[in-house]
């Protein structure tokens, strides 16, 4: 690729982010401040821990595609090393800290895009709540180019990380026997232990990123344990 060619791509990459960026509001500052939260780590590892009361399998996949995404994206962060928008950019709208460094892929994104594969094999494609669920995690992971710390590219770029790397960790976890384990009493417990655990740190004095998003800390945990009691009740 020629340098005049990749110096088209970054402008024009450039000007879709002041196209998104500066389409701000009151209302979509308190949309995408608190929604772009979901993409946080400990948020998204307490979801698939959820998910596996419900569908051990499936459950399991997501977490191991979370955690293996989330080595990749750091890896390819450092690899690349990308400016953030602040660093490039003047008067970039910030929901929360500015950041400069570290920009490509989103890790937030790349986190998204593992819980929006998981909505559609929770369910279905033609199932409402699969659109409803992979709706809200992809406008998660469009708040992080509204909020201005990531470039689309960034962005689009996790995204495809996510999704790919939950189909891939589906693919794996389809082949291996765990229905001895669903069914045992443990097939709940740890995963139940694990809910407690990461609520319990989430709702004290964790900090999500972005901080516009810190009330999910109360919200996120508390929603979490009731669930757990419902299931602790059937399950005795």
């Amino acid at each position: 690729m020629s340098s005049v060619s990749a110096m088209q791509q970054v402008a024009e990459s450039h000007e879709l982010f002041r196209l998104i960026n500066n389409a701000h509001s009151t209302a979509g500052d308190m949309f995408f401040g608190l929604v772009s939260g979901l993409g946080d780590g400990l948020i998204i590892s307490l979801l698939c821990s959820l998910l596996m009361l419900f569908r051990l399998r499936l459950g399991i996949a997501s977490l191991l595609a979370f955690i293996v995404s989330g080595l990749l994206a750091q890896l390819l962060k450092r690899i690349f090393d990308m400016p953030r928008p602040p660093a490039v950019l003047e008067n970039v709208h910030l929901l929360g800290a500015g950041l400069s460094s570290h920009s490509f892929p989103s890790g937030h994104a790349t986190s998204d895009g593992v819980l929006i594969l998981a909505a559609f094999l929770l369910w279905s494609v033609t199932d409402w709540r699969s659109w409803l669920a992979a709706t809200i995690f992809f406008l998660a992971a469009f708040g992080r180019v509204y909020g201005g710390v990531h470039f689309p590219v960034d962005v689009a770029a996790g995204l495809a990380i996510g999704l790919l790397t939950m189909w891939v960790c589906w693919k794996v976890m389809r082949r291996l026997p765990v229905e001895q384990w669903a069914v045992s009493p443990w097939g709940w417990k740890i995963p139940g232990l694990l809910v407690a655990i990461q609520a319990a740190v989430l709702g004290l004095g964790y900090h999500v990123q972005p901080s516009t998003a810190q009330p999910l800390s109360l919200i996120v945990p508390v929603a979490a344990l009731m669930i757990l009691m419902q299931v602790w009740k059937r399950k005795l």
